[in-house]
């Protein structure tokens, strides 16, 4: 995690430095308190025991489902997405609280529910799930927010793949999925999210226009080549070409300046983790902690990969942060939060 934020915040630094102005940036500021501030809440969380939880999943989650309703009497609309909460000046996205809550939320019902692992499951042991993964899903695709939707399905969904389902279950949903996503597509999304879409298939089409973040992004990642061009020396960031590139496009900055190894690295750190992660899940004794283990390693992969494939042109872009690097104070408490708790796991993976 060290190695994480701190390649987090030397990037941020580049992406928010400006040479006509050698004052240190407010935003990394800003993200350097908010890792301030992140760094007790993880000891926090890796000090309690985690167990202490199983008790508060379900008070947590229905308390993460009212603040996610509460956007939609004291919220505020950001690109389109009323996804903010303002609370006494401070500004917070629900969305990051519903991630982890739904994740305690379905850690307690598997390890109550699922406690036999050689049992086969149907789908009607699925409806438990399904009641706790749609209502904060329902919420927020109300409130416009189709890359947090995104990541909240493939969420669920890996947390489903370990519990033995069969096969003709993914079969019968990934066809209901891409029925309703025709669906939507045609009928519910709005115009600037049906652009994303035609730009991630035809981005060249409207180079200047449209297809601008994305096509600045490729630009970004390619001119890095193999060494990068040095440590704040990137110029599609310095001279601006690049949009958003303290948040959504934090790694095309690192690609340009770092180039492919400094990328494969910052991969390679991120991989670490994720195998310590899945190895503090597999070794633990405890159900719960098991699969809390597993649903916070499944939430940093997903939101890894959908901000990757989308500012490379993989997937069409959804505004979903890259943990660690992106810059955001909900993003970087609640994802402290988390490696706090698989922190917690993995030194009491051994005990009963």
């Amino acid at each position: 995690m060290t190695a994480w934020i701190s390649i987090g915040l030397v990037n941020l630094y580049s992406a928010t430095y400006r040479v006509v102005d050698p004052v240190l940036p407010a935003l990394f500021q800003s993200q350097v308190r908010w890792v301030a501030l992140g760094l007790v809440l993880f000891f926090l969380a890796a000090w309690i025991d985690y167990r202490v939880l199983y008790r508060w999943a379900y008070p947590i989650y229905f308390v993460s489902l009212l603040l996610l309703s509460l956007v939609f009497v004291a919220g505020r609309a950001v690109a389109g997405q009323q996804n903010w909460v303002a609370v006494a000046g401070f500004s917070f996205q629900p969305s990051e609280i519903a991630k982890l809550a739904l994740a305690l939320a379905l850690s307690r019902y598997f390890s109550t529910h699922f406690s036999n692992p050689d049992r086969t499951r149907s789908f009607r042991d699925l409806l438990g799930p399904l009641g706790l993964f749609l209502p904060p899903l329902i919420l927020v695709l109300l409130q416009g927010d189709m890359g947090g939707a995104l990541l909240f399905l493939l969420f669920f969904s890996t947390m489903v793949f370990f519990l033995k389902i069969p096969w003709r279950f993914f079969v019968v949903a990934g066809v209901l999925v891409s029925l309703a996503g025709a669906g939507a597509v045609q009928f519910f999304l709005k115009d600037y999210q049906k652009d994303r879409i035609f730009t991630f298939l035809h981005p060249e089409k409207d180079p200047r226009g449209k297809g601008y973040h994305l096509v600045q992004s490729k630009i970004a990642v390619g001119s890095g080549g193999i060494l990068g061009k040095g440590y704040l020396k990137g110029s599609i960031n310095k001279l601006k070409y690049l949009p958003e590139r303290h948040t959504d496009f934090i790694f095309p900055v690192l690609s340009e300046e770092w180039g492919f190894l400094g990328g494969a690295f910052t991969l390679a750190v991120m991989l670490l983790f994720l195998l310590l992660g899945l190895h503090s899940a597999s070794q633990c004794k405890d159900a719960f902690g098991s699969y809390l283990a597993l649903s916070i390693v499944s939430l940093f992969f997903w939101q890894a990969v959908v901000n990757l494939g989308g500012v490379l042109g993989l997937l069409p872009l959804t505004g979903v942060p890259l943990p660690f690097l992106s810059y955001g104070g909900s993003s970087i408490l609640t994802m402290m939060i988390a490696v706090g708790l698989l922190v917690n796991v993995r030194m009491r993976r051994y005990v009963f």
